[in-house]
């Protein structure tokens, strides 16, 4: 999220002998993610002497935004080893050890600055306060342990000490997107709080733009990007925005033209190559992204999202090899705080892709492609529950592979971790379930399968195989029949030509009742049957065992057939 800076709380919670107005636009050239030059900034503020323990902490901010979190940490450190007690630093060791997954750790720092800036001993003023209140509400409201709801008591306490401070309106409204992205009234009601207190700070009407963007109304986005840029013409990320949210909306000429704005406005900026870079993947230039990459990688740029999105930009070209070089490379350099789920997705493509060249290669020497996929498919979905599909594809994958048990593993988490289960689950259960043998399984599976999907005809077919595979074969009880006459019943005509061989298995099997079956043996039902198996002609192998034996049985070669209609 960022920070909406006011100069009256920063003018107010620091105090650097007429160095303010410095600090002050140091913060604001983060703000504008012209991050090279605000750390540089906040270097020649921190050469003197008398260092800032605050300084130390908005340049740890600066670091921070631009996806630098060990330099940020480094800065947090030092503005404590200024000064032991400084509040907001303790907060950003808390949030760093919060991102990392140390719950625990992070609350520690966070409860000691809180109690700090409490203690009426230590006079901090309301600003001051407020400002860790802010910050400690922001970092909860994110990271693996994210806690929206003990975020809004932070922003509360925060409105009680200073009403009118924009910032907590902007950061209120994006806790409550964040935590509820399907309702943005109460997010847009406090970006126009944050508005009509800063009515001329483009910041919250980037943020509202920034809204609409993740609710797909991209039109409204760059509506809104366009009101904040005419209110502060260089106020660079709002060219960015606007140009994802145009090429959302096919605007691809009005997207590249806001994204050459975007690097003149920060030109020089490694930062803002780095975005271009990523950009140009998005709108599938990806010879462009790769050169662009390559070109920042000479100049010394060393962030590990450059090989992250080389490697993407190599996969959708198809250079699986050089892709997963340039992924593994990512994955050893890259913090696992860091580490997101298209990282893992991206890499089940890439084995996927794999798979292919690998196929004449035979026992020990062929990598398990396939499988490595299949579990790249399930961290991504573990990280992210909107890719939720991936559990599916690796379903999909673990059944080619012949991995059943590992198939049905992967539904039944997709099932459980999302919480919500939709009739294809049951599908791909049962299917698995089948193809291992698990009967009892697959015939559950089915039978839930068939609850949400009563006019299917293969569920009947399937749970008919369920059936068929519980019976037992010394004392068959033809538990199937029913479910297969219900797949004759259910075949809609357009169905029958072009699924001959599932309505020829009904067939057989209904035959093979009328036939074979103790208590309700009817040899015309059953050559009658049987006609119909050689009448649709399938080429299977059922087909060619009905036509040259069972019809020449002695037992039915002189039956006419009948009651099968």
């Amino acid at each position: 999220m960022k920070k909406l800076m006011t100069l009256a709380l920063i003018s107010g919670a620091i105090a650097l002998n007429g160095q303010a107005q410095t600090l002050a636009d140091a913060i604001k050239l983060t703000d504008k993610e012209q991050f090279e030059k605000a750390t540089s900034a906040f270097k020649t503020i921190l050469s003197v002497p008398q260092q800032s323990a605050d300084a130390w902490f908005y340049m740890g901010e600066n670091y921070w935004e631009s996806e630098h979190s060990d330099s940020a940490e480094f800065c947090y450190r030092k503005g404590l080893s200024v000064n032991a007690n400084s509040a907001l630093n303790m907060v950003g060791i808390g949030k760093v050890l919060w991102a990392k997954g140390k719950k625990s750790e992070g609350q520690a720092q966070f409860e000691s600055a809180v109690a700090h800036v409490c203690d009426k001993a230590n006079k901090c003023t309301k600003q001051t306060q407020e400002k860790v209140y802010l910050e400690v509400a922001e970092a909860i409201s994110q990271g693996p342990s994210k806690d929206p709801v003990k975020a809004q008591e932070f922003i509360a306490k925060a409105i009680d000490l200073d009403p009118k401070d924009p910032e907590i309106y902007v950061l209120k409204g994006d806790v409550l997107f964040d935590a509820n992205p399907r309702d943005g009234s109460a997010p847009l009601e406090n970006y126009k709080l944050a508005m009509n207190l800063a009515p001329l700070d483009a910041k919250p009407i980037a943020r509202k733009a920034f809204m609409y963007y993740r609710a797909k109304n991209f039109s409204g986005s760059i509506e809104e990007y366009t009101n904040a840029i005419a209110l502060d013409p260089a106020f660079a990320p709002a060219y960015s925005g606007r140009a994802e949210a145009n090429f959302m909306a096919h605007n691809y000429d009005a997207a590249t033209a806001d994204y050459d704005k975007y690097l003149s406005l920060n030109q020089g900026s490694r930062s803002a190559r780095v975005r271009y870079a990523k950009f140009l993947f998005l709108v599938k230039k990806y010879d462009e992204a790769l050169k662009e990459i390559s070109a920042l990688q000479k100049t010394g740029a060393t962030d590990p999202t450059l090989k992250r999105i080389a490697g993407y930009s190599m996969t959708e070209k198809g250079d699986f090899e050089n892709a997963k070089e340039q992924m593994n490379e990512y994955f050893i350099e890259q913090l696992p705080e860091k580490v997101i789920p298209s990282d893992y997705e991206y890499m089940g493509k890439i084995y996927a892709g794999l798979v292919t060249k690998t196929d004449s290669l035979v026992g020990s020497t062929a990598p398990n492609y396939d499988s490595l996929a299949c579990e790249m498919c399930m961290k991504a979905a573990r990280l992210d529950r909107s890719k939720d599909y991936l559990f599916i594809e690796a379903v999909k994958s673990y059944t080619k592979a012949r991995l059943y048990d590992r198939a049905i593993g992967a539904v039944l988490e997709k099932m459980k971790v999302t919480g919500k289960v939709e009739a294809n689950d049951w599908y791909y259960l049962g299917n698995a379930a089948l193809k291992s043998k698990k009967w009892m399984l697959a015939d559950s599976a089915w039978t839930q399968y068939i609850t949400r999907q009563p006019s299917i005809y293969q569920g009947y077919l399937f749970r008919a195989r369920a059936q068929a595979g519980l019976d037992s074969t010394d004392s068959k009880s033809w538990q199937a029949k029913p479910f297969y006459e219900e797949v004759i019943r259910k075949m809609k005509p357009e169905e029958r030509e072009k699924s001959k061989a599932d309505l020829e298995e009904a067939y057989n099997y209904l035959g093979l009742f009328y036939l074979y079956s103790k208590d309700a043996k009817d040899l015309p039902k059953a050559r009658c049957f049987f006609e119909k198996v050689q009448a649709l002609n399938a080429g299977t192998s059922i087909t060619k065992q009905v036509t040259d034996v069972m019809l020449k049985t002695k037992e039915l070669k002189d039956i006419a057939p009948g009651g099968c209609e």
